[in-house]
């Protein structure tokens, strides 16, 4: 997407949403390698224990600085929260109202309404709130999870998830993310960023695709305890046969993933 179309797209407000943009994505990278670093180290037997977005975040509570910490996370989590909005409901990537393009928009709008919960959860733990207003994926699946409209909605979600989860495998594997990049790039650091972010998003894919799943699941047993998020899916993971290589592979992917996030700040076209 050019500054043009975002110019045609957002009017005068296309300048302080590229600014919003732009840190969001370091910030969710950030957030990412954090949570990619944590797994990978359980997998590698030096301790620790797998942590979703919000268990990685609670863990700075203790760290040095950690006020300040908690403030820039809190505003890039917004930030990237409102820019999935954007994504979702302005379509500035065109992706369309076919039924790929409703699937990937559907899907900005989950991950825009779950990181804007990740927000308010970095908030409370800002002002000493620890554990308040901490709404987890299952929580958000009772809430909605109401006889018969609620069911399909929790279900629809879903598979609008898995569906976006093929398509982020997709994108890895192709490399067909490479149209959002900036002109100009250097030969090393376009090859640095393809690299790192075919490996994210097959990564971003196969978590994509369990979180979904999850999901389905909640709609067709009426369970909300079946919702799971990041966390669930690498601790599924951790169990299965060579479970720890498994997750160590799927948790350096997950550090690709937030290495090209935090490239994005510099290189995504806007």
């Amino acid at each position: 997407m050019t500054g043009t179309e975002l110019d045609r797209t957002t009017g005068h407000a296309a300048p302080l949403i590229d600014r919003f943009a732009r840190f969001g994505f370091a910030v969710k990278g950030i957030v990412t390698i954090l949570i990619g670093a944590l797994a990978l180290r359980y997998a590698l037997g030096w301790g620790g224990d797998i942590a979703g977005p919000r268990g990685a975040i609670e863990g700075l509570i203790d760290e040095p600085f950690n006020q300040l910490i908690l403030a820039v996370l809190a505003t890039g989590l917004a930030s990237y929260a409102f820019w999935m909005f954007v994504e979702a409901i302005i379509d500035p990537e065109q992706k369309g109202s076919g039924f790929r393009g409703l699937a990937e928009r559907a899907a900005f709008f989950v991950t825009g309404v779950g990181y804007g919960l990740l927000a308010n959860v970095t908030v409370n733990l800002l002002l000493g709130r620890n554990g308040a207003g901490g709404m987890d994926l299952d929580d958000l699946a009772a809430t909605a999870l109401t006889p018969r409209v609620g069911r399909w909605f929790v279900g629809l979600v879903g598979v609008a998830i898995m569906v976006a989860g093929v398509l982020q495998l997709r994108l890895g594997v192709t490399t067909g993310f490479r149209n959002i990049l900036t002109q100009g790039m250097s030969g090393v650091e376009l090859a640095i960023t393809i690299v790192v972010g075919a490996l994210g998003y097959v990564t971003l894919g196969v978590l994509s695709m369990m979180v979904g799943y999850s999901l389905v699941e909640v709609a067709l047993r009426y369970d909300p305890s079946e919702a799971g998020g990041w966390e669930d899916a690498l601790w599924l993971l951790s169990t299965v046969v060579e479970g720890r290589w498994l997750l160590g592979l799927v948790s350096a992917g997950l550090i690709f993933y937030g290495f090209y996030f935090v490239l994005l700040m510099r290189y995504r076209a806007l």
